[in-house]
């Protein structure tokens, strides 16, 4: 891709399908595609695709809370890495205070439903947005403050739509930001020379070959279908069932 050196380089990571102008968006799913492909597809919690010191924003959107704490750290390490010195990571998270405060007022949020919770009143709601699918970690600006201190990034604050020290971002991120604070929060840091204190954590793969193998090139684990069930088949099974069927609790 070639560099326009008349523009700030801005990056969309774990962008879904959505698309900004001007952006360049990172996906790990080639599958997110409704809007065409996106221009990388990398894990942002491994390896972001580019070199030291290129980058002018960091963007994310309903993106932070679906990784583990670990991997958080690991995205932000890479953002810190790639940002030039006074580039900016820029997030916006559901905001953990903000659930706290509608359970406390007994506000239900049926607009966000978790699948497969219920949703009919404060408490299903918030229960269901505390355990919503596929979310790894809570965040609020406490949580993300300690975060981003810890990959050396300074100047951390809570931001409006549209207000990011980028100014070539800030049109199309006011389309895309306006609206969400009801449930959102949105903070920015700056990268200046701070080095940062947190380390790296890498992948735990399996260690058995197959499992390894599956996992590495595949991303597949074997596991349980229910996870509260045996495996079938194990040990003493085929026995236990027929004694089970034989005992006094089926006469």
């Amino acid at each position: 891709m070639e560099e326009n050196k008349n523009k700030p380089i801005m990056l969309y990571i774990g962008c879904g399908h959505d698309r900004l102008k001007d952006f360049i968006h990172v996906e790990i799913n080639l599958g997110k595609n409704k809007s065409g492909p996106p221009d990388i597809l990398a894990d942002i919690s491994d390896y972001i695709p580019f070199n030291d010191n290129k980058v002018d924003l960091v963007y994310s959107k309903a993106t932070m809370e679906h990784l583990t704490y670990s991997e958080l750290i690991n995205c932000l390490l890479e953002s810190h890495r790639i940002l030039k010195r006074g580039g900016r990571v820029r997030m916006v998270v559901p905001d953990f205070d903000k659930m706290i405060d509608d359970y406390k007022n007994k506000i239900t949020r049926p607009e966000i439903k978790s699948p497969g919770f219920p949703c009919e009143d404060y408490l299903d709601s918030f229960i269901g947005r505390i355990l919503y699918f596929d979310h790894r970690y809570l965040h609020n600006f406490e949580t993300l403050s300690k975060a981003l201190k810890k990959t050396g990034f300074d100047n951390i604050k809570i931001c409006q739509p549209g207000d990011c020290g980028i100014n070539d971002a800030n049109e199309e991120l006011l389309r895309v930001e306006n609206g969400r604070l009801e449930y959102d929060i949105i903070i920015e840091a700056e990268k200046l020379d701070k080095i940062p204190s947190a380390k790296r954590t890498e992948k735990q793969y399996p260690k058995n070959p197959i499992a390894y193998f599956l996992a590495k090139f595949f991303n597949v684990k074997i596991m349980n279908f229910i996870e509260r069930k045996s495996r079938f088949p194990q040990k003493f099974w085929f026995k236990t069932f027929l004694k089970f069927n034989k005992s006094k609790y089926l006469k």
